[in-house]
């Protein structure tokens, strides 16, 4: 408590207030909470509440301390995508008996290509609109092809021209609506971990000032956690959607409306839960804010009370204590959005995208989408039965699962408490040890693949095997080493970007970067799955190749 013998007391409560302000800023970062004016800002911008502003007030003023934590509401962005995703990729997967070969292809390529083209300006849109309108847009772009299917099924099916095209319509929609519900999430959760990663600094050295700064921050993240921790979430969609398709079309092989309308309604689930997650600048570690909050209030009475003589000015003074403290206290729902032109953003996100850091990762980020055609269509459908390819995308998704947690967890590992979080040399050799187990659990899958096309090529053909088959063993050690890769190299991704780069908007313009050239690679992977365009092992041997070069261009770009 500060000395009686200071200068006036109206101007000591006023030290008092500051000295308090100072204190809840450095615990919980000075953009969490606090207001830069004395006037408290109640109403949010236009942009910030786009379809449900009762929905933001309150998330304003009584969302639990809890809720605004880096990891529920990491979450919670993993729960939009379950219910997307476990509508879409049933869809995707089932496309060819629901539409036919030739309408399902046509409808495939089209997501493929508008989702390539529209990652060149998706940066822009979310930079611009902010992630959670963005999303809830983006998500609605899925729902246009599921919107469209309703209508083809109503109208005729196959037969009806103007319906298929319709389908098509749909899924060059929903191409668009990926790309920015993709970068969104992407922007998203590189800022939450960044956030918790100020926090983390704060909470074991808040005795040093001198620690928080933005080479710790860029040094030292939780990106391999929290996008780990996503990642789980969203293969979980599989698992169910899965399910879902398993238990309905073992009765009935085609598509109809109520399993469409089923669709629909997990879809605009998702896009309504967009409004519940908040910007970054509000999450906090609420226990120790809570605990500084109560100290404070005491503190502020107290002082107060003690050192205001006259009455009215005790009144007074502790009115306008009050007032302030309140203002302290306000939660202000403010997400960083761009101030520059279109065409400045999109020049900005060229500009990223011919970076050497970007350009280093090209072949990697190619080989995340080129890798699954092969692995899930010309490679699975041809050495499993029908029935053994539900069990074998089981055993991918939740090695996807077990990778992505694994991996993240590894990441961002600390061998002890009082291991410096901002230590770059760790961070570096984690990477090589995350690369180095990339190479060797995907090597392993791509020598089981082989052999069983070696074999298939001096036979008569490949045996598809079922699960009753000893022989299934080999593939299936493939399929779980490919899921396990697949999510340690996206995470890895992920992790990398979140550490090279600090803004909001940079995140965005990475991460559609990243979504573009990985889309480029599935859309040729698709391209290339007809063995009248390249063969099964020529498939294979191309696929690895941009393995081997990509990871070892990464080499390059360590953090």
């Amino acid at each position: 408590m500060r000395s009686r013998n200071q200068s006036s007391k109206p101007a000591n409560s006023h030290l008092l207030l500051n000295q308090t302000k100072q204190s809840i800023n450095t615990t919980i970062q000075e953009d969490a909470f606090l207001p830069r004016h004395r006037k408290t800002r109640r109403k949010l911008s236009p942009k910030q509440s786009f379809m449900f502003p009762k929905i933001d007030a309150f998330l304003a003023t009584h969302s639990p301390p809890w809720y605004r934590t880096p990891v529920v509401q990491t979450a919670a962005l993993g729960v939009v995508f379950f219910f997307v995703f476990a509508a879409y990729t049933t869809i995707q997967f089932y496309a060819a008996s629901i539409y036919g070969s030739n309408l399902a292809s046509d409808s495939v390529s089209a997501v493929y290509f508008t989702f390539t083209l529209t990652c060149l300006v998706a940066p822009g849109i979310i930079n611009k609109w902010g992630c959670r309108m963005a999303m809830f847009i983006g998500v609605l772009g899925y729902a246009s092809l599921v919107l469209a299917s309703l209508i083809y099924f109503l109208c005729g099916g196959e037969e009806v021209m103007w319906a298929r095209r319709l389908v098509v319509l749909g899924g060059a929609v929903l191409g668009c609506g990926a790309s920015i519900l993709w970068t969104a999430q992407g922007r998203l959760i590189l800022q939450y971990a960044a956030k918790a990663t100020e926090l983390e600094i704060l909470d074991r050295k808040s005795s040093d000032e001198s620690v928080f700064t933005m080479e710790n921050v860029k040094n030292s993240t939780q990106t391999g956690k929290l996008m780990g921790l996503f990642w789980a979430i969203f293969q979980c969609s599989s698992l169910v959607g899965g399910s879902i398709s398993f238990m309905y079309y073992n009765k009935k092989p085609e598509g109809s409306t109520a399993l469409y309308c089923l669709f629909l309604g997990f879809i605009l689930m998702g896009a309504v839960f967009t409004q519940f997650l908040l910007p970054p600048s509000v999450l906090r570690k609420h226990t120790t804010t809570i605990f500084l909050m109560e100290t404070v209030e005491k503190h502020i009475d107290v002082e107060m009370i003690s050192e205001q003589t006259p009455l009215k000015q005790s009144n007074n003074t502790q009115h306008e204590g009050v007032k302030e403290l309140k203002e302290v206290k306000e939660v202000i729902l403010n997400e960083e959005l761009s101030h520059q032109s279109w065409w400045q953003e999109a020049k900005c996100s060229l500009n990223i995208f011919f970076t050497k850091e970007m350009l280093c990762l090209f072949l990697l980020f190619f080989y995340t989408g080129f890798n699954q055609p092969y692995q899930q269509a010309t490679f699975g459908n041809r050495f499993f039965t029908r029935r053994t390819i539900g069990a074998e995308l089981i055993i991918f998704h939740l090695m996807e699962i077990l990778g992505a947690i694994v991996c993240g967890r590894f990441l961002d590992k600390d061998k002890n408490a009082n291991e410096d979080l901002c230590d770059k040399s760790n961070r570096r050799k984690r990477a090589v040890m995350c690369l180095g187990g990339f190479i060797l659990i995907n090597s392993t899958g791509n020598l089981l693949a082989a052999m069983e096309e070696y074999e298939s090529k001096h036979s008569s053909g490949p045996t598809a095997y079922d699960v009753s088959d000893v022989g299934v063993i080999p593939p299936s050690l493939a399929f779980a080493c490919w899921g396990f890769a697949d999510a340690q190299i996206q995470v890895y991704c992920y992790w990398l970007m979140g550490g090279l780069y600090n803004s909001g908007s940079d995140h965005s313009r990475a991460v559609g970067f990243y979504k573009c050239v990985q889309s480029l690679g599935t859309s040729v992977g698709y391209y290339l799955i007809p063995t009248s365009r390249l063969g099964e092992l020529s498939q294979l041997s191309v696929s690895s190749c941009f393995f081997i070069i990509g990871t070892g261009l990464s080499f390059a770009q360590l953090p």
